[in-house]
C-alpha cells in the first residue's frame, strides 16, 4: 500500500512538474526574465529580512540601498509581467525589462562601492561611520554631516566563503544585469524586426 502511495505521488509531483514546463513554455524569453528577476529580488530581500529580523544582523546605510534597488527592480518586473500578460503589450514589457536592467546596474555599482568600502580601499560616506545621531530642527545642516546610528559600513557581519552579502549582493546583480539588458536588447531588435517586416 505504500509503495502504491508512493507511486501516485510521484505520477503526480512528475505531472506538476510537466505542467509548469509546459506553461513556461508559453512565456516568451522576456517575459521568463522578468519573472526571474521577479523571483531574484524578491529572494534576496527576503533573506535580507531573515537576516536582520531572525538573525538579528542590523543593516547599515549602503545595506539598506541595496535593498532599494531590490525592491524598484521588483516592481518594475511586476510591472512588466503584467504589461505582458494582462494587456499583451511587448513595449510595455521591453520597457520594463530594459528599466530593469538599469536598476540591476546600479544595484552592482552601490555593491562593488559597498566592498571597496568593507576592504578599505576608500572611504564610505560620514553617514556609514556608526554611532548616535542627535536631530534638531535648529541644528538639521549640521546633524546631516554626523554619523548615523546603526553599524558601520565597514564591518562585516556575515561571510559565506569568504564573501560579504555586499559581494553576493554583486554577483546576483551583475547576472541579473547582464541578463535583463540582452532582453531588452533581443526585444527591441524583434520589435524593429517586426516595424520593418509590417511595412
Amino acid at each position: 500500500m505504500d509503495v502504491t502511495i508512493r507511486l501516485r505521488r510521484r505520477r503526480a509531483f512528475r505531472r506538476y512538474i510537466d505542467g509548469m514546463l509546459l506553461s513556461l513554455q508559453r512565456f516568451s524569453f522576456t517575459e521568463r526574465t522578468l519573472g526571474l528577476a521577479l523571483a531574484a529580488s524578491a529572494g534576496l530581500l527576503a533573506g535580507a529580512h531573515l537576516f536582520e529580523r531572525v538573525g538579528g544582523l542590523i543593516p547599515c546605510v549602503l545595506c539598506l540601498d541595496q535593498r532599494e534597488a531590490h525592491w524598484t527592480a521588483l516592481a518594475l518586473a511586476a510591472a512588466g509581467l503584467m504589461l505582458a500578460r494582462a494587456f499583451k503589450s511587448r513595449l510595455g514589457a521591453a520597457s520594463a525589462v530594459g528599466a530593469a536592467a538599469l536598476v540591476y546596474a546600479v544595484s552592482a555599482g552601490l555593491a562593488f562601492f559597498h566592498i571597496g568600502v568593507e576592504y578599505g580601499y576608500w572611504p564610505g560616506p560620514a553617514i556609514c561611520a556608526g554611532g548616535g545621531v542627535d536631530i534638531s530642527v535648529a541644528d538639521l545642516a549640521a546633524s546631516l554631516n554626523e554619523a548615523a546610528s546603526g553599524p558601520s559600513c565597514e564591518e562585516v557581519q556575515w561571510r559565506l566563503f569568504g564573501v560579504s552579502m555586499a559581494g553576493y549582493n554583486l554577483l546576483v546583480s551583475a547576472g541579473l544585469f547582464a541578463l535583463t539588458l540582452f532582453a531588452a536588447l533581443r526585444e527591441t531588435r524583434a520589435a524593429r524586426h517586426f516595424k520593418t517586416g509590417a511595412t
